[in-house]
């Protein structure tokens, strides 16, 4: 099975062409170019060096989500795009996720926190054991120290927002009456890579619909300019 997996969730831009589970080719660009002006680019170049055409693949997947608002509808775009041409399906998998089973053999919970602005983070804790997915709680969006209240054993920390707020992530268990202590990903491990989120189809490849308009966009909160219409209103 060839699968195309993009994500555009964050600032950076991750492409992946997966075959048989594993990579054949990957690319994270994490520039001030916005996503519109190359994600078809990176697409064109992977797709080039690997000597496929996008007929060729069985499926696509992007990560729906949460994330940034237009950097998620240009990403699941594209997928859309590309699945209705060739006539392939398509399906949407967490960012959350895609940073999380990069540590699937972690001994620890994994705390996954992606910087969400406005002094919050977009949240999932994860529990593998031996590259299974055990647990995985509901995704959220909260103030950091919020998520640190649910959190009373040793845990590893990943993502933007564990890098955002690492200080107050110490700060806050230092003193915590569970002694427990927090560990961080190195920084290489906290972006959402494309080939992360293909694993999770791996597990599941049932979740390639045929029908891409199936695939929406969760971003958890509300944005901006909805948020100015209701105080308006």
């Amino acid at each position: 099975m060839k699968i195309l997996a993009i994500s555009s969730a964050e600032k950076e831009c991750s492409i992946a062409l997966i075959e048989d589970k594993s990579p054949v080719c990957e690319e994270l660009w994490a520039t001030k170019q916005t996503h519109s002006k190359r994600i078809m680019d990176m697409v064109a170049r992977i797709m080039d060096k690997v000597g496929v055409s996008v007929n060729e693949l069985d499926g696509f997947i992007a990560a729906k989500g949460p994330g940034s608002f237009t950097g998620l509808r240009i990403g699941i775009s594209t997928v859309k795009g590309l699945a209705y041409a060739s006539g392939k399906p398509c399906a949407g998998i967490s960012s959350l996720d895609g940073i999380a089973w990069q540590f699937s053999f972690s001994s620890l919970p994994v705390c996954v926190m992606m910087d969400a602005q406005r002094g919050e983070v977009y949240q999932a804790t994860y529990n593998f054991r031996d590259g299974k997915l055990l647990k995985k709680s509901p995704e959220r969006v909260l103030k950091p120290i919020e998520v640190l209240e649910s959190l009373n054993e040793n845990t590893l920390f990943a993502g933007s927002g564990a890098v955002a707020y690492q200080e107050i992530i110490k700060r806050e268990f230092e003193k915590s009456a569970f002694n427990q202590a927090a560990k961080f990903a190195p920084l290489f491990l906290n972006k959402i890579r494309a080939s992360a989120l293909a694993e999770v189809l791996f597990q599941n490849p049932s979740i390639l619909n045929d029908k891409n308009d199936s695939l929406v966009p969760e971003y958890l909160r509300k944005s901006d300019a909805e948020i100015n219409k209701s105080s308006i209103d």
